[in-house]
């Protein structure tokens, strides 16, 4: 579940940096045929303003979010490579207890008979 969670987010992470790339240009100051009143055009650039310092933030986000999912990858990694070791590990010991066993069965077997 998680892993399909990360790619999803990995696989749209190079859209949201071209998405706020055409974003920006498009709420760029326009020229209007006909008058408006000075609120309006206030209002217009506090918008325009808004809008480019949130897609500039947005672009922020998602690099900081694909560096922090390349570090999560890379643990990830990690994590599976000391697995396999200790997987490894656990097996060597499982076989060194049985030949442990076997000999001490026969040891026993020995002194028994």
């Amino acid at each position: 579940m998680p892993a399909s969670w990360l790619a999803a987010i990995n696989a749209a992470l190079p859209y949201i940096d071209s998405i706020a790339k055409i974003a920006l240009p498009a709420f760029g100051q326009r020229t209007s045929s006909r008058e408006a009143n000075e609120d309006t055009h206030r209002q217009l650039a506090e918008l325009q303003t808004a809008v480019t310092h949130n897609a500039e933030h947005v672009r922020e986000l998602a690099v900081q979010l694909q560096a922090a999912l390349s570090a999560l990858e890379q643990a990830a990694a990690e994590a599976a490579a000391a697995q396999r070791r200790l997987r490894l590990l656990v097996m060597a010991a499982l076989a060194l207890a049985g030949v442990a066993i076997a000999l001490a069965l026969a040891l026993w077997l020995r002194m028994a008979g």
